[in-house]
């Protein structure tokens, strides 16, 4: 039971990390105009934003996601790609071990 749950896990990220990883249907570019943009933020986030930034020196992070906007979309989109690797990882090791029993 564990391992069909393990499994099906693994298989969900594998298959984020695609859509990630490829764009599918505009997904990669929806989450960096959404859930990456500070606009989108509550205001508990921007000021745990704002207090960490404070000490290392930076601005505040609205200030450059329009310009750091194609750099954070590659960066999503490298993270896609690691992510569909760990998942179809876990599925393949999952599946291996699973036969073998």
């Amino acid at each position: 039971m564990k391992a069909v749950m393990f499994l099906l896990a693994f298989a969900a990220l594998h298959l984020l990390g695609l859509a990630l990883a490829t764009n599918h249907r505009g997904f990669a570019q929806y989450v960096r105009d959404t859930w990456l943009n500070p606009v989108h933020f509550t205001p508990r986030e921007l000021r745990r934003i704002r207090r960490i930034r404070r000490r290392n020196g930076i601005e505040h992070p609205a200030f450059h996601h329009y310009v750091q906007a194609q750099d954070r979309f590659r960066n999503l989109r490298i993270m896609g790609a690691l992510h569909a690797a760990l998942g179809l990882a876990g599925v393949v090791g999952i599946a291996v071990s699973v036969v073998r029993r």
